[in-house]
């Protein structure tokens, strides 16, 4: 058979069109036309079934239509008539319109319409490779010189399909399926083909453009695992760090002038808005307005705020003093002695001590032997003079480059400034002040806040790696990263020549909206972070691939803002009807089989196929897939046991 569409005599005819009802067309068929496979001029074609492609001869066009729907004519209409008879019923089928040929050429809508009567043929493989992939992107000639990326085949034909990646890695990507339908696979094979094709047959560039993998199950940090290339961050907030990889790579390096943020530190730490964020507003614009400022003036803060712990007497600013101190490694004799020796009498609300100090009064009768503060200013001022001495040289040999606990003390710093001030109430930010002390501790186990404004991430393929994590960092964590990355990708992408995708496997994890046990602020501002990403991202070369297998807990937004869709086998009805909303592509065949596919089976849709189209994934080898396949129970209960008199016992 040519190439094209010539005349009749050269088609394989199988039917004649009987109906037509606006773009849907009734087929009538003729006999012997449900084999599987045809052989017709030396060429190979498909037989008809659900999902097929068939074509409609009307003069110089081949109307493409796609099957629906199949089922048997009663010619008789007579249900009073139970005898079956072979002459008695025809093999219809109801096809819709997508297409149409001319010549060699395949445009996508309606091109031309059927008359009752055409032929109806099959399609040769060529045609149904032209039908799927699409036309009229590239020339032929260009087409030649753009590197192929196969992910499967399409079902029920067959047919090798070339993914146009140039077209989907520029774009928002959601692969959705349940445990064990293969959506891993889906992804790793998508990126696995996509790095080969870069970093070890060298046919693309990456330059600049980075992907990071958010793993949170640990699926992703084997040695080849999608790609050998790559670099691992396996971090941790339980201290099990992973002796094969170096210390720097427990740690993600964040530039100091992005962790200063007010509204993000604000989330971060659960800060309330009425008295709490603005406390943490006033830390940050008073300490850190300008870089550096605060290593330079912390010997004369904490002077001051010894000064203002003696000033107005109060037990809560001599703990956080101390709390200072501790947090810098230094006791309280080396700074005064008279802190360690400061009792609070909360009946007189003063200070009072065992021990002679400088400038404190002894007292009489019965209270002699204790020695009182008489809260004086000049006399505060001596001893804070001798303090700020002590500092200068204390903190010079200690080590001050860890901006999070810097933040930390600042706010220890500014809380007893404030309660000298009378101007907050300490129980209302203690809380605030304890989050802080709690996540610092946490955020110093996964980041290190670094000198200048370099990327987090420095290779090509990333892969973070959540396994260690707690669940609170879990959700903080991607967040930062998405944030943080997508900020500077719009700075540094003016250009246009850079791509960033960020790709999230079990997003639903951190893209939820229905989270209970999280604030309602804290839920805005993490699902704002991503939503503002699906929304604005093209626009600076910022893409997102999302992978779950459970999209209805997948905020909406996102969801419908998603450009091409992966989807495997589906059951819950919660998911299927959130398909059916956001999802326009999907024609009723592909929704309907979506509970229906095998393992390995994905319907693919969206703006990168004219058409929805199933396929059938390539499974990858085990030493390039994830490790997320289920515990091997037969295996394991088969394995001989050592105490095999005993087991013979049980079985016998």
């Amino acid at each position: 058979m040519e190439d094209g569409i010539e005349s009749s005599s050269l088609n394989f005819i199988v039917g004649s069109v009987r109906e037509i009802k606006g773009t849907v067309v009734i087929v009538r068929l003729f006999e012997n036309t449900s084999q599987l496979i045809y052989f017709f001029n030396g060429e190979k074609y498909s037989g008809i079934i659900i999902g097929s492609y068939i074509g409609i001869v009307r003069g110089q066009y081949t109307i493409v239509g796609k099957v629906e729907k199949e089922y048997a004519y009663d010619l008789l209409k007579d249900s009073s008539i139970q005898e079956f008879r072979k002459d008695r019923f025809v093999r219809e089928i109801e096809v819709k319109i997508i297409g149409s040929f001319k010549g060699n050429t395949y445009e996508s809508g309606m091109v031309a319409f059927p008359q009752i009567f055409n032929d109806v043929i099959l399609l040769s493989e060529k045609q149904k490779k032209e039908i799927i992939g699409g036309s009229g992107e590239v020339t032929e000639a260009d087409a030649k010189k753009i590197p192929k990326i196969s992910i499967g085949k399409t079902w029920p034909d067959r047919i090798t399909y070339n993914l146009r990646w140039y077209k989907l890695f520029n774009s928002h990507i959601a692969i959705f399926g349940n445990t064990g339908s293969g959506k891993s696979n889906t992804l790793a094979k998508l990126y696995h083909e996509l790095f080969k094709l870069g970093l070890v047959e060298n046919q693309l560039n990456f330059g600049t453009s980075k992907f990071v993998l958010l793993d949170f199950n640990g699926e992703y940090v084997g040695k080849d695992s999608v790609i050998a290339n790559k670099k691992i961050y396996n971090l941790s907030t339980a201290g099990k760090l992973d002796d094969t990889l170096c210390e720097e790579d427990h740690f993600l390096h964040i530039p100091e002038k992005r962790f200063w943020d007010k509204d993000m530190l604000s989330v971060l730490f659960g800060a309330t808005e009425q008295t709490q964020q603005p406390f943490l507003g006033r830390v940050l614009n008073y300490y850190f307005e300008a870089e550096g400022d605060f290593k330079s003036n912390l010997p004369e803060y904490i002077a001051q705020a010894f000064k203002n712990v003696y000033i107005v007497p109060n037990k809560n600013s001599l703990d956080l003093f101390k709390q200072v101190l501790k947090l810098l490694d230094l006791t309280a004799n080396e700074v005064s002695d008279w802190i360690d020796n400061t009792v609070y009498n909360s009946t007189r609300e003063s200070f009072y001590s065992k021990v002679l100090l400088n400038n404190w009064e002894p007292g009489s009768g019965r209270n002699e032997g204790t020695y009182y503060w008489h809260a004086e200013e000049d006399k505060v001022n001596e001893e804070k003079v001798v303090v700020r001495s002590k500092l200068d040289i204390l903190l010079s040999r200690s080590d001050r480059s860890n901006p999070m606990r810097d933040l930390q003390i600042a706010s220890y710093l500014k809380m007893i400034y404030e309660l000298r001030q009378n101007t907050v109430q300490y129980d209302h930010i203690a809380p605030l002040l304890h989050r802080i002390e709690s996540r610092v501790n946490d955020f110093s186990k996964i980041f290190k806040i670094a000198t200048g404004d370099d990327e987090i991430f420095s290779d090509t393929v990333n892969v973070v790696s959540f396994k260690n994590v707690n669940q609170d960092m879990k959700m903080i964590i991607p967040m930062i990263i998405a944030k943080i990355t997508y900020e500077m990708n719009k700075e540094r992408n003016i250009q246009k020549d850079r791509i960033f995708n960020l790709i999230i496997d079990e997003a639903h994890s951190i893209l939820s909206d229905s989270l209970l046990e999280e604030s309602e602020k804290w839920k805005d501002y993490r699902l704002e972070v991503f939503e503002e990403i699906i929304k604005e991202g093209r626009k600076f070369g910022y893409f997102l691939s999302i992978a779950s297998q459970r999209p209805a807990d997948i905020s909406p937004t996102i969801v419908s803002q998603i450009h091409n869709y992966f989807i495997h086998r589906l059951v819950n009805d919660n998911d299927l009807r959130l398909l059916d909303r956001t999802m326009t592509s999907l024609d009723s065949v592909s929704k309907e089989n979506i509970p229906n596919l095998a393992p390995g089976q994905v319907i693919a849709t969206g703006v990168l196929f004219e058409l929805p189209i199933t396929m059938e994934v390539d499974r990858l080898d085990k030493k390039i897939a994830p490790s997320s396949e289920n515990t091997p129970l037969l295996e394991i209960w088969q394995k001989k046991n050592q105490n095999d008199s005993y087991r013979d016992f049980l079985f016998d």
